[in-house]
């Protein structure tokens, strides 16, 4: 469009006034001054009054000013004031101020695409058939189905919104009115969970290491920082100013200590990543491969750190003393906690680079702990504020319920719905650990919850910035620090390292607790343990909606647990118990009138929907796995009701006609035998004890029979 074509153009709106205040509409912060919001007219909106999640950084202003075209540019303002503050008929709501920054790029985008193929943006000027275009080129580069339908809502919006602009929206209606997801074949509801689990072996480690960073390695992490603060309490950061001739006898007096305690000079851990002053003094003071510690020198002997600038026989006495009583890495008096696997000290002594670089590995195993033993949403989290751990006891004053108040904002309005979660105690530990972490850098962010950055945060610093890439730099660090190169301390995936994300945490755990409510999570947690802290409760379940993503795990679980039997008769494995004719009959029909067709592969979402009746019914346990039928589970005994669910605890594995036995469950029941026999031995049983045990001894033998017949 030339410059001389724009003069018939509106530049200004029919619709709205530039006095029009952008949040109308919006709930603000309590506090905000109304006459300092930002007006239509203006070509920076700022959002942040209505935005309540105070560790969100980014998209808190849309800026205008980029758009050059004065049709883009007034379309894009109509179209994000609308949204923001219009409630149409529809069930669609109205756009949340924090979305509003990506909203206006995906509309920017379409805008290129449509001013490309046309020569210029003009809503008359787009069709169906552009549209199509438009999907196309975004399925050709690959992204998500779920990223292509939200390109897609530019759009969509363009048309449901078109009365409110002045330039006119889309005149019909894209993909005769079909569901953004449908149109971009995202295969599933809108909302269908597509994060990827965190495999078993990969979860078990990090949580594991995590559980001792909280549990033990904090004490020593802790420890240190009160010794570093009393050092520099005792010398401040600017050292002594001592008198030339007091600097001799202090660093002979420093090494004499050093010498009785048969300790060595102290050096950087690790100097090559050591900056700033630091950085500065460690390039001067190189002694073969190592580098003095300086600071630390200066803070115990109370001497500058440039000691070997201005007085060069002090410092050639450090040198010789080196010589004499070797090095320390790191140098500090806090002693250091044996790791129970190695035998050994977890890590060198500390110094203060070490100490915070530690600090900050213990923020995200606690922020891991939290993460995955809560089911809690990385916003949820990063709401916690100071004494949001609550200790309360039941009536009878003998079980101490632990309970995390925070905020829930995903469902809800843009200022969130405050929240209860119970919890168990490793939880409650990392919370601590967390408050106490956050409590030295408090006076400076007093805003800020229990989650913070640590060191270097930049007063824009809301929350933990880049959570993310801090858990993954974490794993990083647990590989390097307690793995090795063939076996990192966090195992592989297909030869790879995984790559963790927040929401990957919650998708797990509710899996676990749905799926394998008897395992183990880290030590001697047990998920059902887990469960009933993190929706049954004490006293009522969070409306985080954690419940109904447990109940959604359980029913996909089924169906890759029938895969899982399916593929294993395949192999031709086989199956023990009452119940294995039945599921072997069913498995082996499936398995014909899938070969009778030609050509036909067996892949798993044909097998699920052959098999889905059986894994409605399917409930996997410890010993057994029950496919349950309440006219003949034995769980129920005379009960006049009929549950939708088996009850465990009155489970029969050997007697239930649905109950299956397939090889996971060999160990448990090895086990068993074991003790069995183990109890034998003993002299002092009577006969009868001694015939009864021999009896369950040989039913169980009989009853995985057919199992180890299998496997020899």
């Amino acid at each position: 469009m030339t410059a001389t074509s724009l003069d018939h153009i509106p530049r200004s709106s029919h619709i709205r006034s530039d006095t029009d205040i952008v949040l109308a509409s919006m709930k603000l912060r309590e506090g905000t001054d109304r006459k300092a919001l930002s007006l239509f007219g203006a070509d920076v909106w700022d959002l942040e009054p209505a935005i309540f999640q105070e560790r969100v950084r980014e998209g808190r202003t849309l800026d205008f000013t980029t758009f050059v075209c004065p049709v883009e540019k007034l379309t894009a303002k109509e179209y994000i004031y609308a949204w923001l503050n219009e409630r149409l008929p529809d069930r669609s709501g109205r756009l949340r101020p924090l979305a509003a920054r990506g909203v206006l790029n995906t509309l920017r985008q379409f805008m290129a695409f449509v001013r490309e193929q046309r020569g210029r943006f003009d809503s008359a000027l787009v069709d169906q058939a552009l549209l199509d275009a438009y999907l196309t080129s975004h399925l050709r580069r690959s992204v998500s189905p779920g990223r292509v339908a939200d390109y897609l809502q530019a759009p969509l919006q363009l048309h449901r919104l078109g009365r409110f602009l002045t330039h006119g929206g889309l005149s019909f209606v894209p993909w005769n009115g079909a569901a953004p997801y449908r149109v971009a074949g995202c295969g599933g509801r809108p909302h269908e969970n597509r994060t990827p689990r965190i495999p078993e072996p990969v979860i078990t480690e990090l949580l594991r290491w995590s559980l001792r960073y909280v549990e033990l390695f904090s004490t020593d992490i802790f420890a240190a920082r009160e010794e570093l603060d009393r050092l520099e309490a005792a010398s401040p950061i600017r050292p002594h100013r001592a008198a030339p001739g007091s600097i001799l006898p202090r660093v002979v007096s420093y090494i004499e200590a050093r010498r009785r305690a048969g300790r060595g000079i102290p050096v950087w851990n690790g100097p090559a990543s050591i900056g700033g002053f630091c950085g500065a003094l460690a390039r001067g003071t190189r002694i073969g491969g190592e580098v003095l510690n300086m600071r630390l020198i200066s803070l115990h002997s109370g001497v500058r750190p440039t000691i070997r600038l201005y007085n060069k026989t002090a410092y050639a006495l450090l040198l010789e003393a080196v010589q004499e009583l070797g090095v320390e890495h790191g140098g500090m008096d806090t002693p250091i906690a044996i790791n129970p696997e190695s035998g050994r000290p977890w890590r060198p002594r500390f110094d203060d680079y070490a100490l915070a670089h530690e600090e900050r590995q213990l923020q995200m195993a606690a922020y891991i702990v939290c993460a995955y033993l809560t089911g809690m949403r990385d916003s949820e989290l990063q709401a916690m504020q100071p004494g949001c751990l609550q200790r309360k006891r039941s009536v009878d004053g003998m079980i101490e319920r632990l309970a995390i108040r925070s905020t829930v904002y995903k469902g809800r309005e843009e200022q969130g719905t405050p929240e209860e979660w119970v919890t168990i105690a490793p939880v409650a530990r990392a919370i601590e650990v967390a408050e106490r972490l956050a409590l030295r850098h408090r006076p400076q962010r007093k805003h800020d919850g229990i989650w913070i950055a640590l060191h270097r945060a930049t007063v824009s610093d809301r929350g933990i910035p880049d959570v993310v890439d801090r858990i993954n730099r974490y794993r990083q660090y647990l590989d390097k620090q307690f793995g090795t190169k063939d076996e990192p301390a966090i195992p592989l995936v297909e030869g790879r390292s995984w790559v963790f994300n927040t929401r990957q945490f919650r998708r797990t755990v509710a899996w676990y607790i749905a799926n394998r409510p008897f395992g183990v999570v880290a030590g001697k947690i047990q998920y059902k343990h887990a469960s009933v802290a993190m929706f049954d409760g004490y006293a009522g379940s969070s409306t985080s909606g954690f419940r109904q993503e447990v109940e959604q795990e359980h029913c996909l679980g089924q169906l890759d647990d029938i895969v899982e039997h399916y593929e294993a008769t395949r192999r031709g494995e086989r199956l023990a118990g009452p119940g294995a004719s039945r599921i072997t009959h069913e498995i082996d029909r499936a398995a014909q009138e899938i070969g009778s067709l030609p050509g036909v592969i067996a892949d798993g979402k044909r097998v699920k929907a052959m098999l889905a009746h059986l894994a409605r019914t399917l409930h996997v346990g410890y010993l057994n796995d029950c496919f349950f039928e309440p006219a003949t589970a034995l769980c129920l005994g005379r009960s006049e009701t009929s549950p939708s669910q088996p009850i465990l605890s009155n489970c029969a594995p050997d007697r239930c006609p649905n109950s299956c036995i397939a090889r996971r469950h060999l160990p448990a029941w090895q086990a068993a035998i074991a003790h069995a026999e183990a109890m034998l031995e003993e002299k002092r049983l009577s006969s009868l004890q001694r015939s009864a045990i021999r009896q369950d001894r040989d039913r169980m033998r009989k009853l995985i029979a057919p199992l180890l017949e299998e496997r020899s």
